[in-house]
């Protein structure tokens, strides 16, 4: 039987700790805004990831000749509002604070259940026998001896 609540004790820990969206299979990265920015101007410029055609291939040297220009970087006026981007990342981030308080409130169980039976261990004064048959030694006796 203790083996048996050791497995469940276990399990339901184990449950707590992981993540739900990672059970799920839903732990990815979502892009970031660079990758957005390439993949839309991959998308403007017609490539779409294939060889390119034999009448779009310009002869190397033309491209030598050239250096690229370097475009000055976006000067943003607008002021950055910390928000939420879709509802998809709102409910990602209040699934995650519902599962961290899960996890919190469940190891508090189990803290709280362990201090309940250390403390009717002892007021069941298994370690304190009276007269006691080791007075050589002052540490209690193991369990199981």
């Amino acid at each position: 039987m203790r083996k048996l609540g050791f497995g469940f004790l276990l399990v339901t820990v184990s449950l707590a700790m992981v993540p739900p969206a990672t059970i799920a299979g839903q732990a990815g990265t979502p892009p970031s805004v660079k990758d957005k920015a390439q993949v839309e101007a991959a998308l403007s410029s017609g490539q779409t990831g294939e060889a390119p055609a034999p009448q779009d291939v310009k002869p190397a040297a033309s491209t030598a000749a050239k250096p690229a220009a370097k475009k000055p970087p976006a000067i943003r006026t607008e002021p950055i509002v910390p928000a939420y981007q879709n509802i998809k990342e709102r409910a990602a981030v209040q699934v995650f604070f519902v599962w961290l308080w899960l996890s919190i409130g469940v190891l508090l169980y189990f803290l709280r259940w362990w201090v309940q039976e250390a403390d009717r261990v002892f007021k069941a004064k298994f370690y304190e026998p009276v007269e006691s048959p080791r007075k050589d030694n002052p540490l209690p006796p193991l369990l199981g001896e």
